[in-house]
């Protein structure tokens, strides 16, 4: 355990995080950014060495408010105590602010998450080499980031249904569900499944083929009348 006053204990507890293997090993991380239970564990192992107590977060001050209708912003502080085990009279105490946005059940930890990463940087002069952690990414951001997700994995799922021997099917379904609506145009476009498909999946022409058969599905299901018969 280190000597010294409290100053001294907390520039070891620096020395140390900045020997610790989750430190000086973030270039080979899958993410470049340091997870939260790494950054919590190696700090309060560090200040154990250093003979710290180390309190918080405590007095934690949370608001949420309402951005775009829909999603939840979550702002507000804390505090966080080191204390000298030889020396109680001797402590620092620091305010930590953070800010967190989630518009699902996550927004109070990923605030908590925020708070004690933004005190553990400043205080301990942590860097982190990039922004690739999940709670890092704003609401835009990960939208963006799943939307390539959902492409590629639709892609995959359509390449394989496509292998399988489904196309000609899905051919017949879209030229069946076509002739369908050229008989009625005013009326067979209108229809409640086609509406919904051509709102979600754009123009009939470009549907993939898991598409088209299950609008035809969709469509036999709902009994329309003069669908033609697709094997």
């Amino acid at each position: 355990m280190s000597e010294g006053n409290i100053y001294k204990r907390m520039s070891d507890a620096c020395r140390i995080i900045g020997s610790q293997e989750w430190v000086l090993n973030m270039e080979n991380r899958q993410y470049k950014s340091i997870p939260i239970d790494d950054m919590r564990a190696g700090v309060r192992k560090a200040c154990v060495e250093a003979g710290l107590v180390h309190v918080g977060p405590y007095d934690i001050d949370c608001q949420r408010e309402v951005v775009d209708g829909r999603t939840f912003r979550f702002y507000g502080s804390c505090k966080f105590r080191y204390i000298n085990v030889d020396d109680p009279s001797q402590m620092i105490e620091y305010d930590s602010m953070g800010e967190a946005m989630d518009n699902g059940d996550k927004g109070t930890a990923k605030f908590i998450t925020n708070l004690i990463k933004n005190h553990y940087k400043a205080a301990f002069d942590i860097g982190e080499l990039g922004k690739d952690d999940i709670d890092s990414y704003s609401n835009e951001e990960l939208y963006e980031e799943a939307a390539k997700i959902e492409a590629k994995t639709n892609y995959a799922k359509e390449k394989a249904f496509e292998d399988k021997g489904n196309f000609k099917k899905a051919t017949d379904c879209k030229k069946a569900i076509n002739e369908w609506i050229s008989e009625d145009p005013l009326v067979n476009a209108g229809h409640e499944v086609i509406a919904e498909y051509v709102n979600r999946f754009g123009i009939i022409d470009n549907w993939k083929a898991g598409t088209c058969i299950q609008c035809y599905k969709e469509l036999k299901d709902a009994g329309v009348k003069g669908l033609k018969e697709v094997a």
